[in-house]
């Protein structure tokens, strides 16, 4: 019984962390896209990891991350509004100048991980998925994005 009870508090505990987490998030479009993009490294970055065999293949976890990326891309034309491309931003003036272009890069890249999500069975088919998602990335930021100098 205080096992349980120990056990029920500690995941209380992350709730409540977790959700004040996301009150103390900016309603700031910049941040938001950031973080958004930080995120979508990291799930790159753990299927790169099975794709190469540094971890083990988990079709779960790769379903996981490709499912998290296409939420992800569904979110990223609301965080380029009218007006976000002041202060500390890599996002060219290009993406507003061309947002149907933008936001249909967007959108591909959701069907992609989509795609992606479904169909990963096995290592193999986990690296064609990465280079077809990785591809929309590249793509996106090659147009949209400020090089790093």
């Amino acid at each position: 019984m205080v096992a349980m009870r120990r056990t029920v508090i500690a995941a209380v505990t992350v709730l409540i962390a977790s959700g004040l987490g996301v009150l103390a998030q900016s309603n700031d479009p910049i941040i938001q896209r950031q973080n958004l993009m930080k995120n979508n490294q990291e799930q790159v970055r753990a299927l790169t990891g099975m794709a190469r065999g540094q971890v083990p293949f988990n079709a779960s976890t790769a379903q996981a991350a490709f499912q998290r990326i296409a939420q992800n891309a569904q979110q990223i034309p609301g965080l380029f509004p009218a007006g976000s491309n002041r202060g500390k931003t890599d996002a060219l003036p290009a993406i507003w100048e061309r947002k149907a272009d933008f936001d249909g890069r967007a959108a591909k890249l959701e069907q992609d991980a989509k795609a992606a999500q479904a169909g990963i069975t096995d290592q193999t088919g986990l690296q064609a998925a990465i280079q077809r998602v990785g591809q929309n990335c590249g793509g996106c930021h090659e147009s949209y994005r400020r090089k790093e100098s």
